[in-house]
């Protein structure tokens, strides 16, 4: 018995993430993958690295931007409330480009990084 085959007997579907696409797969469309209340079809998995890597990095580029705006509200907000100098005030606009430059730098290494593991 070939190696192939035993891991496929070893891993049930997980295995399937690295051989060959069935006949007529499609990549599924961006926002989501296989819910398991839905029946499983052809378009619950990803076959290929570049899909799987977009995927990831697609996901983890919006889950950053969410969590990084949430902190750059508070520390503007924090700023505006505590921050007893007006003057200070015209250079609080970097805070949200520093937060979205960091979290698209660290979104694209770590999507990256598990997209391609």
């Amino acid at each position: 018995m070939s190696s192939t085959t035993t891991a496929r007997k070893a891993y049930g579907t997980t295995y399937a993430a690295f051989s060959q696409a069935p006949p007529g797969y499609v990549t599924p469309p961006f926002p989501g993958l296989y819910w398991p209340p839905q029946k499983p079809t052809l378009h619950g998995s990803l076959y290929y690295i570049y899909d799987i890597w977009r995927f990831t990095l697609l996901w983890t580029m919006i889950l950053y931007a969410i969590f990084h705006f949430g902190a750059a509200v508070i520390a503007l907000s924090t700023q505006l409330i505590f921050s007893g100098r007006p003057e200070y005030w015209r250079y609080l606009w970097t805070i949200p480009v520093v937060y979205t430059v960091v979290a698209g730098l660290e979104a694209l290494f770590a999507g990256s990084f598990v997209g391609l593991m």
